[in-house]
C-alpha cells in the first residue's frame, strides 16, 4: 500500500507507472496474438493438406513455393515486437529519469513555478515574491531572551531607571530541504540609544538607551564562525537607524544557524512605561529569563502576550502591572529567578513586558 502511494503520489510517478505498465500489457497482447495466428495458420493448413489429396508433383512444389513458412512468419512478428519494444523501453526510461526528480529538490525560483506559474509576467514582480516567500522559509525552532535587572534608580515621577543586561539567543532553520537558504538583506535592529545618565534622567520618551556588547552567528556543525563575534567597543556598533546589517546569510541545506547578542541598557519603568519582545519570523518556542541581581530590593516582573492592534494601556491593571508575572527575591535566593515558555510566536505578536520594585 505504502508503494502504491509512492508511485501515485506526483504527476511524474503516475505517468511514469502508467507507462511501464502500458509496456507490460503490450507485450502480454503481442505474444498471445503471435502465438493465435500462428496456430490458425497451422489449422488452416492442415485442413486444406486432408481437403486435397490429389495433386502432382509439379502442383505440390508450386504450392509450396506459394506458402508461408510458420516458423518464418513467428519470427518476423517477434522481431516487430522487438522494435517496438525497444521503443517503449526507451521512453519508459526517459519518464522515469524524469519522474524521479522529486519537486522538492528542484531549485527555489524552480519551486516557485509550481505554486505560481504566472510568475513570470514581470521581473520586478518575480523578485517581489521570491523574496518574500524565501523570508519565510526560514523559522526559529527555539529563541531565548535572558534579562538581568544590575543596578536601579529611583526617579521623581514615581518612575524607576533600571540598568538590565540582556542576552538574546536564536536558531534559524533552513524550510528549503535539500537546497540553501539565503538572504542577501538580514537586520538586527535595536532600540538603544548612547547618552549620558543624567540625560536618560530627564528624558521624557520610551527609547532605551545603551550600548550592543557582541553579535554573532555560528552554526552547529561547525567550530567556526560564518562571522566571528563583533564587539561593540565604540558608538558607531551600530548605525544611526540602531541597527545592525549582516550583509550576507546563507544556510545550508538540512542544517541551521544560532545567533548571540548581547547587550546592556538603561530603561525606564513607570505604570505606562514598558519593554517589549518581538520576533522577526515564525518562533516555535521562547524562553523568557528575568534575573534579579539587587542584592537589598525584591522586584515584582509581570508581562502579557498581546497583537499588534492590542492597546497595551488597556492591559495594565491599577496596580500599573500585566496579567502575569512572578515577585522575584534578592540575588542570591533561589526564587531570584522567572522563567517563563511561550509556544508558537508569531512576527504579528508581542511580549509587553515591565518590572517594578516592591521593597
Amino acid at each position: 500500500m505504502n508503494m502504491l502511494k509512492y508511485l501515485w503520489g506526483t504527476s511524474k510517478r503516475r505517468l511514469m507507472t502508467i507507462s511501464v505498465l502500458a509496456f507490460g500489457l503490450y507485450c502480454l497482447a503481442s505474444f498471445i496474438v503471435a502465438n493465435c495466428l500462428i496456430m490458425d495458420y497451422c489449422s488452416f493448413n492442415i485442413s486444406k493438406n486432408e481437403a486435397v489429396s490429389t495433386v502432382t508433383t509439379t502442383e505440390t512444389e508450386t504450392d509450396d513455393i506459394g506458402q508461408t513458412d510458420p516458423q518464418a512468419m513467428y519470427d518476423s512478428y517477434i522481431a516487430n515486437i522487438y522494435d517496438t519494444s525497444i521503443f517503449f523501453i526507451v521512453v519508459t526510461l526517459a519518464i522515469a529519469i524524469f519522474g524521479f526528480v522529486k519537486p522538492e529538490d528542484e531549485v527555489f525560483e524552480r519551486k516557485l513555478t509550481y505554486l505560481f506559474p504566472d510568475l513570470h509576467r514581470s521581473e520586478e514582480g518575480k523578485q517581489y515574491v521570491s523574496q518574500k516567500i524565501n523570508k519565510m522559509a526560514a523559522i526559529s525552532p527555539f529563541s531565548r531572551h535572558t534579562v538581568s535587572f544590575d543596578e536601579v534608580i529611583p526617579l521623581e515621577d514615581d518612575s524607576y531607571l533600571f540598568k538590565c543586561g540582556g542576552i538574546y539567543e536564536a536558531q534559524i532553520s533552513n524550510l528549503h530541504g535539500n537546497n540553501s537558504y539565503k538572504d542577501d538583506s538580514v537586520k538586527i535592529s535595536f532600540a538603544l540609544e548612547q547618552i549620558e545618565i543624567d540625560e536618560i534622567k530627564n528624558a521624557t520618551n520610551d527609547f532605551k538607551w545603551g550600548q550592543v556588547t557582541m553579535l554573532r552567528t555560528y552554526s552547529d556543525k561547525s567550530s567556526e564562525d560564518p562571522m566571528p563575534w563583533h564587539n561593540g567597543k565604540s558608538r558607531n556598533f551600530v548605525n544611526k537607524l540602531h541597527s545592525y546589517d549582516i550583509k550576507k546569510l546563507e544556510i545550508p541545506a538540512q542544517e541551521s544557524i544560532n545567533i548571540d547578542v548581547h547587550s546592556w541598557t538603561w530603561s525606564k519603568f513607570a505604570k505606562n512605561k514598558y519593554d517589549h519582545f518581538s520576533v522577526q519570523r515564525f518562533t516555535e518556542s521562547i524562553e523568557l529569563y528575568f534575573i534579579n541581581n539587587l542584592a537589598d530590593k525584591k522586584l515584582k516582573v509581570t508581562y502579557c502576550v498581546a497583537s499588534e492592534e492590542d492597546n497595551i494601556d488597556l492591559l495594565i491593571n491599577d496596580d500599573g502591572d500585566f496579567s502575569d508575572g512572578k515577585e522575584l527575591e534578592i540575588s542570591g535566593h533561589k526564587d531570584c529567578r522567572f522563567q517563563k515558555q511561550v509556544k508558537f510566536f508569531r512576527p504579528d505578536q508581542v511580549i509587553v513586558w515591565k518590572v517594578r520594585v516592591i521593597t
